[in-house]
């Protein structure tokens, strides 16, 4: 396993630099890139660690993350890079140091007038507590995993406004210990697009084929089809609905299979102004935890940036979850799990600024007697520092 996972950090590692190789050597007549690298300096407040509903563990912390983008784009050509490290030492509680990775690529070739070629390779190694609450809102014991993220898609131009294309997606999860179960995942679209001619309303249909495989606990299969609808309301304001259903064949450890249909849906409404941002979202969809379960999932999302001087501005992110098991409905384990995240922040240049940052979470498992609660506070000062660069 552990060769498996160096060879396939080797290869992603290798592709990024193959890639990076031949874009720059491909002809063009209009070549752009920009390169950012940052800075992230963060001390912290920490009164739950390790996520835990007894025996909570609190200590200061302090961040230190180097972060590098860098967009190429040419009239044929479009790749975007990035690479981040993020390091966490503590005061006290060493035993919780640790260091998360990021790296990934995501590009765009146009083949031909009415052909276009789309890719993208993710990796990312960090802990499973912050993946899974972000993922399904359910909290599991600390681990380490790695997540390899990739897919690719080949598109056809009908006409100005119609597009087909084939696209498929794969990924893999492997956790640091025998407690969590690793898993793959393929996934194939057909999606297609139709963009009207008033240029404000665009119609999405894409069926779609999933296999789940993992080691030890459940493999599943499911169809789905979905239908979506964006709209740009005015110059500011856009929404998008998705609606869809799906068929799922979940065959358990055990032997059994649970086979069952499910709708998944979401809607988003979003508002961009010379001072304002914000995005209102609820959506439903199928996830796997680090136990290889595949859960249904519930979420309403909010986001909101106001700028409140030219330098001042305050934040605010704020989520809600309801997660279910799928399969195996004697046990249908359910949780409710939210958080809240205010901040405000002063751009002290062009380039850098501070934040001062609070976060509330709160996970309750209804499963469980009594129904036990989860729940964490975090304080944190924050100063980033941005060195663009374009050529």
């Amino acid at each position: 396993m552990q060769m498996m996972k160096k060879r396939t950090i080797s290869f992603g590692c290798f592709s990024i630099i193959l890639i990076i190789l031949i874009l720059f050597s491909l002809p063009s007549q209009a070549n752009e890139l920009n390169i950012k690298p940052s800075l992230e300096l963060r001390a912290e407040y920490d009164d739950n660690i390790d996520f835990t509903d007894s025996n909570e563990t609190d200590d200061f912390g302090g961040y230190a993350i180097p972060r590098l983008t860098l967009d190429y784009a040419t009239e044929l050509l479009q790749v975007a890079l990035i690479g981040e490290v993020n390091v966490l030492k503590y005061y006290d509680e060493t035993d919780f140091d640790r260091i998360n990775h990021l790296y990934g690529i995501d590009g765009q070739y146009r083949i031909a007038p009415r052909w276009n070629f789309a890719g993208n390779f993710r990796y990312r190694r960090d802990e499973n507590i912050d993946t899974q609450l972000e993922e399904t809102g359910q909290a599991f014991d600390r681990e380490r995993v790695n997540t390899y993220d990739g897919g690719g898609g080949l598109y056809y131009q009908f006409t100005e406004l119609t597009d087909v294309g084939m696209k498929a997606e794969y990924r893999r999860r492997d956790y640091g210990s025998s407690t969590s179960n690793d898993y793959q995942r393929y996934t194939f679209f057909l999606p297609y697009t139709k963009r009207f001619a008033n240029q404000r309303d665009t119609l999405s249909l894409t069926p779609s084929y999933s296999i789940f495989d993992s080691d030890n606990s459940e493999d599943a299969k499911d169809y789905r089809f979905t239908a979506g609808w964006e709209r740009r309301i005015s110059e500011t304001l856009s929404s998008e609905i998705q609606a869809g259903v799906r068929y799922t064949d979940i065959e358990q450890a055990t032997g059994d299979n649970d086979t069952n249909w499910g709708y998944l849906g979401k809607l988003r409404l979003r508002q961009t102004t010379e001072t304002f941002s914000g995005e209102v979202a609820v959506s439903r969809d199928l996830r796997a935890n680090s136990n290889a379960e595949i859960v249904e999932v519930n979420r309403l999302l909010i986001r909101a940036d106001k700028r409140l001087l030219e330098r001042l501005g305050i934040r605010f992110y704020g989520s809600a979850y309801y997660t279910k098991t799928e399969a195996n409905e004697a046990v249908d384990e359910k949780t409710t799990f939210f958080e809240l995240e205010p901040s405000i922040y002063y751009y002290l240049t062009e380039n850098h600024s501070l934040d001062l940052k609070y976060q509330y979470q709160n996970e309750k498992e209804l499963d469980r007697p009594d129904d036990p609660v989860t729940q964490r506070n975090r304080v944190s000062l924050g100063l980033t520092l941005r060195f663009p660069q374009k050529w």
